[in-house]
């Protein structure tokens, strides 16, 4: 008896068992719900080291890619393309027929011309594009041409003559005249040109549409009173223009760097002169000046390179002068830099110093080395003479020195990565260092 008592006690006991149904554990109440939670969490961790993975990986490249590009020196080059500068009978093409108006002579020169280069000689113009083909072809009959660019845009001008071409990236876009000998000529990235031109007692400086047509605004200067414009500039909108102007007063030599402006703002002023710059060219002669970009007009004097600031149109008065001690011998500039190449006192004979608009040093490095000019191409220095090259970087590495089987007139950055164009009276080619 007592047995089947047990035994229908233990299978009340299984029953039991079997309905019963099982609670969380205690010390993780919400086990099931923080595991809802959690299931993505893992996922959203694996992309962010992912993604973090990534940007390393981009950066170590480029990190690689820039100590690659500052400390890697060239020693040798491949000529990706060749073009002859002396024109053959033989050859094919409309442009090629044009180009033969342009006779090859003992004056050759070359100029950037926006991403390309400009060739200019007495008989005509040829703009030529990063692959050595003639873009167009303009002649004309000068004695001394002259040429001044800015960004797609050039006049070329018959220096002591009474022509200027007017000219874009397109083509000639008018012809412009005076009656009065050309000194000086300046062109606006919009192609207003502007031409100083002198008779016995005056210069007088005339403005002209890009068809050539005259703007009727001039301004003019008396050499006995005003003084004489040593060098001009126009802003690339054409409503500006610096002229550094040398005088005397009470028989003493003096200098000073002026501004004339032709927009609205010009209009309500006197003559639209609307700023002058004397004591800061006390005992300076400001030889150069150029509208580095819209905001800033650089001055090279001799005794240094001051920033003058225009971005609210009139000039700031609180010029940004650098001081230079050493006997300047060459200039160069950019739409961001602006340097001067100097006598060493000691190490090699030359050193270069480059500033950006502010005033701040941004390069400066020494070198011996014969140069006949000097280009800031970008983040690089490209100096070169008659048959050879050197290419340096900001930090004053030496990238590269080469030298070529003909005169060169010009080197500039080429359309390919770590690539030159090199220009001479003879041929042109686009480089590959290596």
């Amino acid at each position: 008896m007592s047995d089947m008592r047990f035994m229908n006690r233990e299978m009340k006991k299984r029953q039991l068992r079997e309905n019963i149904v099982p609670l969380p554990r205690q010390d993780r109440p919400y086990e099931e719900e923080d595991d809802a939670e959690a299931r993505p969490r893992p996922t959203l961790r694996r992309r962010i080291l992912t993604v973090l993975a990534v940007v390393l990986v981009v950066a170590v490249i480029g990190f690689g890619f820039y100590r690659y590009q500052s400390e890697y020196g060239f020693t040798d080059y491949d000529v990706l393309w060749e073009k002859s500068m002396r024109f053959d009978d033989s050859a094919e093409g409309a442009q090629q027929d044009a180009s033969r108006a342009v006779s090859e002579s003992s004056f050759v020169n070359y100029a950037y011309f926006g991403e390309n280069m400009l060739k200019y000689t007495k008989d005509g113009a040829t703009y030529i594009d990063a692959d050595g083909k003639n873009i167009w072809t303009q002649s004309y009959e000068m004695k001394t041409p002259i040429v001044s660019i800015n960004g797609e845009c050039a006049a070329i001008a018959d220096q002591q003559g009474n022509q200027i071409y007017i000219c874009n990236t397109a083509g000639c876009t008018g012809v412009a005249k005076t009656q009065l000998p050309i000194t000086k000529v300046a062109v606006s990235a919009r192609g207003v040109a502007a031409a100083v031109v002198e008779d016995s007692t005056a210069s007088y400086i005339f403005y002209y549409k890009k068809d050539g047509e005259a703007l009727g605004i001039n301004i003019k200067m008396l050499l006995s009173g005003d003084g004489y414009p040593l060098d001009i500039a126009l802003s690339p909108d054409g409503q500006q223009i610096a002229m550094s102007v040398s005088c005397l007063e009470g028989g003493i030599l003096k200098n000073k760097v002026v501004f004339y402006d032709f927009s609205e703002i010009g209009k309500n002023v006197e003559n639209r002169f609307v700023g002058a710059f004397e004591d800061q060219f006390d005992g300076a002669m400001p030889a150069r000046v150029r509208y580095l970009n819209a905001d800033t007009v650089a001055v090279f004097a001799d005794t240094g390179i001051s920033f003058i600031s225009v971005r609210n149109v009139i000039p700031d008065t609180n010029v940004i002068s650098v001081p230079v001690e050493d006997t300047i011998e060459g200039i160069c500039y950019s739409d961001k830099y602006a340097g001067v190449i100097v006598d060493n006192t000691s190490g090699n004979p030359n050193r270069i110093d480059i500033y950006t608009t502010d005033g701040k040093q941004a390069a400066s490095f020494d070198f011996d080395y014969p140069y006949k000019g000097a280009e800031i191409d970008g983040e690089r220095v490209i100096l070169y003479n008659d048959d050879s090259c050197q290419v340096y970087n900001m930090r004053g590495r030496k990238k590269f020195e080469g030298r070529f089987g003909f005169a060169v007139s010009c080197v500039r950055g080429g359309g390919h990565l770590n690539s030159l164009i090199v220009t001479g009276s003879e041929k042109m080619q686009e480089i590959q260092l290596k």
